[in-house]
């Protein structure tokens, strides 16, 4: 019996359809089942925060309810508008900033359920 060996491909970054800076945005994509990975695309080879996406969903929810109940993912908003976000449950993790303008867009994507489920589905990012 001959065994070939499976190729899984990574789901694309994808971003809210409301990013149209080219100077970056929130990017998210699903790795393997049930775990989301966000990262930044003005650094596409930086840190990236990888989550169940149970966590990514509570997150989100809050996004969308303007609720202060942070779960895992723990954004701090800064004064210019724009946010950080990091990982709660992994010491010394990585932090990512966003400017004002990918909040914005991020927040719209979010509204339209362009981020939500297991296969975000956003527009690609390039």
């Amino acid at each position: 019996m001959k065994h070939e060996a499976q190729h899984k491909t990574v789901a694309p970054w994808v971003k809210a359809s409301a990013s149209t800076s080219a100077q970056g945005c929130v990017q998210v994509r699903s790795p393997r089942e049930g775990v989301i990975e966000v990262g930044d695309t003005k650094n596409p080879a930086g840190p990236t925060l990888s989550v169940p996406h149970s966590a990514w969903e509570h997150f989100l929810n809050q996004v969308t309810t303007g609720r202060t109940a942070h779960g895992r993912l723990r954004p701090e908003f800064l004064a210019d508008g724009g946010f950080t976000l990091t990982d709660t449950a992994t010491p010394d993790s990585p932090i990512l900033v966003y400017t004002k303008a990918e909040r914005d867009a991020f927040e719209l994507g979010v509204q339209a359920g362009e981020l939500r489920g297991a296969r975000p589905q956003g527009i690609l990012v390039n």
